[in-house]
Parts: C-alpha cells; structure tokens; sequence
C-alpha cells in the first residue's frame, strides 16, 4: 500500500490481523474452551462485514475491504466472507448467508432501492443477535463471581451503544421515542429502566447528556466538556475494562479486557494517522484518542 494512498478501512484491517495474531497466541492461557466462548470474536466480525457488505452497494471503493481478514477468522466464519466482495444487491446477500441466521435476520429489510434501506435497525437487530448469543455462551462456560464479571462486562457495552443510538437518533434524526425504543437492546444495567424511558421521552440531545452525566456514569462524562458521543461511550468502555486488566485475576476476564484496550488502541492509531494525513493540528488530534 502507499502511504498516500491508504484508505482508512485498508490501515484498520492491517492493524487488526496483527490483534489476531496475538489472540491465537493468547488464547492458550484462557481457563475455557477458546472455540467455544471466543467465538464471540468471530460474530463480531461476522456482523461487521455484512454491515460493511450493505454500505457497499452505493460505494464500489467499499468492496476492496471486504473479505481481507486474517486467516484464523476466514476459516472459522459461518459463511464465505469472500463471497461477500462479490455481493451487490440484497438477493445476492441473502445467497451467500442462505445456511446462517443471518439470512433470517436481515430479509425483512431487503430493498431494491438503498435510500429506502434502513441501516439503523437493520445494524440494531444484528448486534442484538450477537450480544444473546454472547450471554448464552457465557451463561453455559461460566459460574459465579466470573461469570457475573464477564456478564457485566457486555452489558455495559450493550448499554453504552444503547445511549450511542439514544443520543444520535435525538441530535440528527429527530426520532421519537418510539422510533428510539425500537432500535435499543431492553438491557438496563447502570441507568433504571424507568429513568432511561423518562430520558429518552422526556429530553432532547442536550438535555440527555445533562442527564447522563448525573447517573451512574458521572465519574466519566461531563456534559460541559462534550466531544462526541462515540468519544465518551468509548472512553467509558475502556475506563471500566483497564480496571479489569489492572485488577482482575481471572484469564478470561482479563483477556477481554485487554481485547477491549486494544479495540481503542486501534482507533488512536487509525486516529493519529488520518489526522497527519489530513494536516489537522496536533492538540486537536490529541483530543480524539482515548487513553
């Protein structure tokens, strides 16, 4: 690749092999079956590709993306992820996820034209999949204190893409609240149900982030300092998970933990250099990453 030249789904996914390569080794030290509760990992990108494989039918510079992962991820996916560079309309979609439930999943939204296509929901029902097929494997790997641990650790990220999709579906798209609770996974982990309802019924962007900013994540937000909403979500997620690393003594837990810093790890690097290729200033560069 030229260093000009390089598109930042191209840089990511040179990245990324390299964080496979460390899984396969790390794996070894993980108390439970790596094939079995690590598959999560591969879901993840499962639903990451097909989402990708959607946003290319109106962008063909998209297609050279799709299908370069490493090879452990290849191998193990429950369809042909190169198929999907082939892929440029629904039906064909539908063909090459015929034997996997995610053709099941996304048939309800097929569209022959893309500006009708909802993306929101159609990404929502997909990672609400993974994340129930997530807790069913650590419901059957895992016991006690660990497994309440781990459970917490991915409720609270469903949690955070619930208030990632409440914000931005009030500040740009003007949904209602039932639009709004459409879209979001019924978890409730740091913010009440009954509170989360009467925010999302009762407040506009602003006001939501006032109001998050007085709940259980007040340690981590301030609504007078506000980036972006991805920003705080991920800066939240990687706060709670390098407590994990720092002071868990459990494998699994902290192999998580440390695959979520290096999640953000990522995106800084990715961060840093578009932000020098584009010629953006330094401190504002530094206001982007997270650490």
């Amino acid at each position: 690749y030229s260093e000009t030249g390089l598109h930042r789904g191209q840089l990511e996914m040179l990245i990324r092999r390299d964080l496979g390569t460390r899984l396969s080794r790390l794996l070894r030290y993980a108390s439970t079956s790596g094939d079995k509760f690590y598959r999560y990992g591969i879901m993840m990108s499962e639903v990451e590709q097909i989402m990708a494989c959607i946003r290319a039918f109106n962008d063909e510079d998209n297609y050279k993306m799709i299908g370069e992962l490493p090879l452990y991820i290849e191998k193990s996916t429950s369809f042909d992820i190169r198929a999907l560079a082939q892929v440029r309309d629904f039906s064909a979609l539908l063909e090459v996820l015929a034997k996997t439930p995610y053709a099941d999943l996304i048939r309800p939204f097929s569209v022959t034209n893309m500006e009708d296509f909802d993306y929101t929901a159609c990404e929502s029902v997909l990672r609400k999949y993974f994340y129930d097929q997530v807790m069913k494997i650590v419901d059957q790997e895992f016991s006690g204190k660990v497994k309440k641990e781990i459970r917490e650790i991915f409720l609270t990220q469903i949690e955070l893409d619930n208030i990632t999709r409440i914000y931005r579906s009030k500040r740009y798209f003007n949904a209602t609240p039932a639009q709004i609770k459409k879209v979001i996974n019924p978890v409730y982990l740091r913010i009440p149900k009954r509170e989360l309802e009467d925010m999302i019924d009762h407040c506009n962007a602003e006001e939501f982030m006032e109001r998050l900013a007085r709940s259980a994540y007040h340690n981590y937000l301030d609504s007078s300092n506000f980036a972006y909403i991805e920003y705080h979500a991920q800066s939240i997620n990687y706060n709670l998970n390098k407590r994990h690393m720092m002071f868990s003594t459990n494998p699994d837990i902290v192999l998580i933990a440390y695959l979520v810093l290096s999640e953000t790890e990522i995106q800084n690097v990715v961060d840093i250099i578009e932000g020098v290729r584009y010629g953006i200033p330094a401190d504002k560069i530094n206001r982007l990453l997270i650490y």
